[in-house]
């Protein structure tokens, strides 16, 4: 199968509540919304949705408000979970068939004769289960692969969200995902801030919220903006570019 360029939309950290009120004092529909119809996604063939898509415990309300202006749409999207999502309400919504092991989420998307995998970091780690997957299917692709998951699997500089909620088996992660040579680049978000990290060869890159942002500096929690962030990623056939915008 040819490969073509894809654009691809990721919106992370969405935080809707049961109902439309505010949360933290933030409207975080009206956020999303801003992320979801801005013009940079104009023409984007998949949208990423990488976790937190409820904002404390898996509220239903959410889901069904995110999955009704997801059917609007006219091009896949895929979804994983966040720390504040529960698979088992997530799958009531959403179509998770065959992607769902053992109760966690993960599965490989193919696009445009390209390999896209999503696992599933909801509970603080990644499963040896998965990360062995992970290898074994990168192993059948020839072509370079893109991953998505909601935590990063490394420290950002990020001194309040790398003290208190970052992943917790950071070191097996890394190596697992050092032994997948045609892996370069790796999507989270999680910390409420734009970051690109490289550990070794591999680039990862840290998507903002549509919530809030999180000041960094800070070693307690900090609110730096209520600005939503996404980010669009050009992945070519030999070339892969990336870019965050704010509303």
């Amino acid at each position: 199968m040819s490969i073509k360029e894809l654009k691809i939309g990721q919106i992370s950290d969405i935080h809707v509540g049961e109902d439309d009120d505010l949360v933290q004092g933030i409207d975080v529909r009206a956020n999303f919304m801003a992320a979801l119809t801005s013009p940079t996604m104009e023409g984007i063939d998949l949208l990423i949705l990488s976790g937190d898509l409820a904002n404390e415990d898996a509220e239903p309300g959410a889901y069904d408000y995110i999955l009704e202006e997801l059917k609007k749409l006219t091009i896949p999207y895929c979804v994983i979970p966040g720390n504040h999502d529960r698979i088992e309400v997530m799958k009531k919504h959403f179509d998770l068939r065959d992607k769902v092991h053992n109760g966690k989420c993960y599965y490989r998307y193919d696009i445009g004769g390209r390999s896209i995998f999503l696992i599933d970091s909801a509970n603080g780690t990644v499963s040896a289960e998965q990360l062995d997957w992970l290898k074994k299917e990168c192993d059948k692709i020839d072509d370079e692969v893109i991953l998505f998951l909601h935590h990063p699997p490394c420290l950002c500089n990020h001194q309040f969200m790398d003290s208190k909620y970052s992943l917790k088996n950071i070191d097996e992660v890394q190596k697992a995902l050092a032994e997948i040579p045609n892996l370069t680049h790796i999507f989270t978000g999680h910390y409420h801030c734009e970051f690109e990290i490289s550990i070794g060869r591999q680039k990862v890159h840290v998507t903002p919220s549509t919530q809030m942002q999180i000041e960094p500096s800070a070693p307690v929690f900090k609110l730096k903006s209520t600005n939503p962030g996404w980010r669009i990623i050009e992945w070519g056939k030999k070339e892969l570019k990336t870019s965050v915008y704010f509303k």
